[in-house]
């Protein structure tokens, strides 16, 4: 489930970075889909489990600094807060024909949350920013920030 090629969908880990004050969420913008959502991707060979491609997606594509993970069930740290499952179109330029992600999310707490210290991977991202969890630019990931509410993480 963790290989891109595993068909007909497999598993990504993806990152809700809140800022140390936890009022910010850190989102990119996707070139291939064109909106704003929450860091996040592929595991990487040698990659035990979606948390830690989630921490290194988020890493890689913004460089943000990881304070710390919070996890939604201390006794379960693999637990995510949030999946959701959806359909990625065909790539014919990488080979891949129509699957499934089913997106595994976990909440991280940033080192700092200054937009100038951001710095996005520009092969996959846009832009990388800090957004107030009501942001018009959380619309997207409004459900995953609704879960993180009603939890008693913040």
């Amino acid at each position: 489930m963790n290989d891109r090629k595993t068909l007909p969908g497999h598993i990504t880990g993806c990152a809700l970075v809140l800022s140390p004050d936890k009022t910010k969420l850190l989102l990119i913008y996707h070139k291939l889909f064109d909106i704003w959502l929450q860091p996040g991707g592929h595991w990487d060979p040698g990659e035990s489990d979606p948390l830690h491609a989630a921490q290194r997606e988020a890493e890689e594509e913004t460089s943000v600094a990881i304070d710390r993970y919070l996890p939604i069930d201390p006794r379960n740290p693999l637990m995510p807060i949030h999946i959701e499952s959806h359909a990625i179109a065909a790539r014919p330029e990488k080979s891949e024909l129509p699957h499934m992600h089913h997106d595994f999310t976990y909440v991280f707490i940033a080192k700092s949350a200054k937009n100038e210290d951001l710095n996005h991977l520009e092969s996959e991202v846009m832009d990388a920013q800090w957004f107030a969890l009501d942001a018009p630019e959380c619309f997207w990931v409004r459900g995953r920030i609704k879960k993180l509410l009603d939890s008693s993480l913040i």
